[in-house]
């Protein structure tokens, strides 16, 4: 004679919540679906944050009080140091001509000289659509690029 009975766990459940079913008494308990978005779960997460030029690691934090500047790779948090060290480049060295605009991203007829990654390279154009590397004129990106390739391929995560 077999003991044992399958279950099925019905559509919208995750499976049985142990915590709220008494196998003893046959009651089984199932744990509905989690409709909440992650974001707004009650998670540790794991990740990598950056304090000037270092990198930390960061172990257990909760969801709400971490996102904000935790990120999930060690990649991701490299990125973002050359992210912030280009955008006060582009605004504080007047060779590069300071950020585009919002008039200027707004305007369609204003070229935007971009840099911005092509699989795993590195590559020009002009665009008028939204790049985070986009500057007045081609010498001012060439120059640019010229100085500062380190950081721009650290900002695409291709180092």
């Amino acid at each position: 004679m077999n003991n044992e009975i399958k279950i099925q766990v019905p559509e919208g459940f995750d499976g049985i919540d142990m915590e709220k079913s008494d196998l003893t008494k046959g009651i089984i308990v199932f744990k509905k679906k989690n409709s909440t978005p992650w974001r707004h779960r009650e998670n540790e997460i794991f990740g990598y944050y950056t304090a000037g030029a270092s990198i930390h690691t960061a172990n257990g934090q909760n969801t709400d009080e971490a996102m904000a500047d935790l990120f999930a790779t060690e990649k991701q948090a490299r990125s973002s140091q050359a992210m912030a060290q280009l955008s006060h480049i582009i605004k504080n060295d007047d060779r590069f001509g300071g950020p585009i605009t919002d008039v200027e991203w707004n305007n369609p007829h204003i070229r935007k000289y971009v840099i911005m990654r092509k699989g795993n390279d590195i590559d020009t154009d002009w665009w008028n659509t939204y790049h985070f590397l986009a500057f007045h004129t081609s010498e001012q990106r060439n120059l640019f690029m010229k100085e500062n390739m380190d950081l721009i391929r650290q900002y695409f995560m291709l180092d």
